[in-house]
Parts: C-alpha cells; sequence; structure tokens
C-alpha cells in the first residue's frame, strides 16, 4: 500500500514552542531533509517562523514540504477558551503559507487526566457541562480550520479528556471533526489503532505512526506513573520496536481507503536520544510491512 509519509519537530521532542531544551529549528529541518522524507506537520505555531515568506524559505530551500499542524493546548479549560482561538489562527495562517492541508485539534494532558494516563478506571471525566464547553470549542476551532481551507481533525491523547474509547465515541457523536488516529497513543489507552480505523472508516482523516514499549508502559501503569513521566521513561520507541501491530494497522487503512498522510512520531523528552536513527528504524519497520519508503 502506498502511503503518503511524514514526520515532524515531534519526534525531536518539540510539544511547545517555548520549551529550553528544545533543539533549533534549522537543526530539526536539516536532519527531516536527511531523512529523506520531504514532508512534515510543522509542530507548535512559534517554533518555526511565522512569517510566511521565511517560513517558505525555510522548507523549500530544504525541499520540504508541509502537511499541517497541531493545537496542543487546554480544550477542557473554558477559561483558555480565546487564547486557544487565537493560537489556531495563527497556526492556521502558518499551514495555510506552507501550502499544508491538515489543523489537528489535541487536548493537552493537565494534571489531573495525565496522572491517571493508560488507565481508564482511574480516569476522571468532565461533566457534561465542561464536556459541552469542550465539543464546542472544538467545533469553533474546526470553523476557523474550515475558513482557511484546512481539514480539522481531533486527536485523542493519552493523559487529555480524549483518551479512552468511550470519549472518542462519545467525541465523534457530538462533534463534525475528523478523527486522527495516534497508533502509539491508542496503544498507551488499551486500544487496538487497527480496531480504532475499522470503527470510524471515514472519519479517520489523518493518521499518526507512533509506536509503545510494552515495557515500559507495564511499568508506567503499575507504577501509576503519569503521562509526562512516562515520557521521559522512554515509553515511545521507534515503529515496530513496541506493541502496536502495524500489519494491521496498514491492513486496516487499506481496507478503508485511507488516502491521506500518515505522519511518523516519536514523543521524546526534547534533547534525547538519537531521532533521526530512530526515524530511520521506524521507516525501516514500515518497509518490512509493504509499505513504500523513500531512499
Amino acid at each position: 500500500m502506498a502511503i503518503a509519509l511524514a514526520t515532524g519537530p515531534v519526534t525531536w521532542g518539540v510539544d511547545f514552542a517555548d520549551a529550553p531544551a528544545n533543539p533549533p529549528w534549522e537543526h530539526v529541518l536539516d536532519e527531516i531533509a536527511a531523512s529523506s522524507l520531504g514532508a512534515l506537520e510543522l509542530g507548535p505555531v512559534g517554533y518555526l517562523p511565522e512569517d510566511p515568506d521565511a517560513l517558505r524559505e525555510a522548507l523549500g530551500s530544504r525541499g520540504l514540504t508541509a502537511v499541517g499542524s497541531f493545537v496542543f493546548e487546554d480544550l477542557h479549560d473554558a477559561a483558555e477558551a480565546a487564547a486557544i482561538e487565537t493560537t489556531a489562527r495563527r497556526a492556521c495562517a502558518a499551514i495555510r503559507a506552507a501550502g499544508g492541508g491538515v489543523l489537528v485539534i489535541i487536548d493537552r494532558p493537565g494534571p489531573e487526566r495525565a496522572a491517571t494516563a493508560g488507565r481508564s478506571e482511574a480516569a476522571p471525566r468532565l461533566g457534561d457541562r465542561e464536556w459541552a464547553a469542550m465539543v464546542a470549542l472544538i467545533e469553533r476551532l474546526a470553523a476557523i480550520a474550515g475558513e482557511h481551507g484546512l481539514e480539522p481533525v481531533v486527536h485523542h491523547h493519552a493523559g487529555s479528556y480524549v483518551e479512552f474509547d468511550d470519549e472518542i465515541e462519545r467525541l465523534m457523536e457530538d462533534g463534525s471533526a475528523g478523527l486522527c488516529v495516534d497508533t502509539g497513543h491508542a496503544a498507551y489507552a488499551g486500544i487496538r489503532p487497527e480496531a480504532l480505523i475499522a470503527r470510524y472508516g471515514a472519519r479517520v482523516r489523518h493518521v499518526h505512526l507512533k509506536d509503545v514499549d510494552g515495557r515500559v508502559l507495564a511499568d508506567a501503569r503499575d507504577a501509576e506513573l503519569g503521562f509526562w513521566d512516562a515520557l521521559a521513561a522512554g515509553v515511545f520507541c521507534p515503529l515496530g520496536a513496541g506493541i502496536v501491530d502495524f500489519a494491521a494497522v496498514i491492513a486496516a487503512l487499506d481496507a478503508a481507503g485511507y488516502a491521506g498522510h500518515a505522519t511518523i512520531e516519536q514523543d521524546r523528552v526534547p534533547g534525547s536520544g538519537a531521532p533521526l536513527d530512530d526515524l530511520a528504524a521506524s521507516l525501516a519497520a514500515l518497509a518490512e510491512q509493504g509499505v513504500e519508503v523513500p531512499a
């Protein structure tokens, strides 16, 4: 199956634009170009240059094209709604300037839910009023994406209020945006990602390919580690080195007729590990599953 592959600064640990340990954006773009993957998600708005000409030059000079970017904010906190909408407009403007087409909408793990990541029975849920406010905000963000000609998708995320089966199902019922299936965050939550793809079919409009180290995940659950501590412990690993069944994932995407990008990610602490080497290992694992990868 031919899947359009991409990666992004997240694989270098860049979740937040202002994190002091972030590697320089020039270094990240240079390594993405060296990986032979010609496409990327832009990462958090403000990490790469926001000036349209500067952004296009930064990508074009390296032979890179943009897939989209994300909004990774406290969607569950109604007090943050206005600021989040402003961030979304900035992100959409950057995506359009770079020629991308997807806005990924993610509820950021806050202290209460991050503490119970991967443990559904222990995780507190939003009340009906709080849930409705979060859905309403997601709908406004989706409308902002539409104003910019972009496809809005909601990303389920470990340690967030959109993590487990019941929450994903409720959001798909209550909201209009598409779904970004993240194979690693699904596995973290005890969900088979191929089952999500089969269940939601045409609603799956973007994919993140990620893997989870089963031993680290089991230890994190036993120790009741929060999401950010599990991340620092190395719970995410190169594709093929963890518990995700990528043969099943690829088959499910094929059966669903998926025709979008699949972004390879490996969440990590900024400055840790060897992202380019891990990306090469991930590409090799996909090649073993018959996915066409760049030479």
